[in-house]
């Protein structure tokens, strides 16, 4: 009966803990995709200034985010992201309207991929 009462303990620890994961995971990818579209309003506007500045912020908090989900995500996702930052944030500095939004747009969907992929779904099971 200990046996039991342990391993259910343990089993609803694993299972808080990624309720726990996901949730914050959510959070921060939608926070994301939230700040590139205001990113990408900006580019349709011409507001380079704006949009370079928007961009900081966001690579700002990237940056601090990447820490906590080198932890918690395969290395490759977050690799995808730093690379698709990067050259974001290059095409913005260049001012290069197709290239910035085709790049912010790979962004947004390397989001949504971490999203989906931490996800109760019957594909992440199997």
């Amino acid at each position: 009966m200990k046996v039991f009462i342990t391993s259910l303990l343990i089993m609803c620890l694993i299972v808080g803990g990624w309720f726990f994961v996901y949730d914050s995971i959510t959070h921060t990818t939608s926070s994301f995709v939230e700040s590139l579209d205001e990113i990408i309003e900006s580019i349709h506007k011409n507001d380079w200034t704006n949009a370079s500045h928007q961009f900081e912020k966001v690579h700002t908090k990237w940056n601090h985010t990447r820490n906590l989900w080198s932890i918690l995500l395969p290395h490759h996702e977050i690799d995808n992201i730093d690379l698709a930052s990067a050259k974001a944030k290059e095409y913005i500095h260049a001012k290069n309207i197709s290239l910035s939004l085709g790049e912010i747009a790979t962004l947004k969907k390397l989001f949504h991929i971490v999203r989906e992929n931490e996800s109760l779904t019957l594909t992440n099971i199997l």
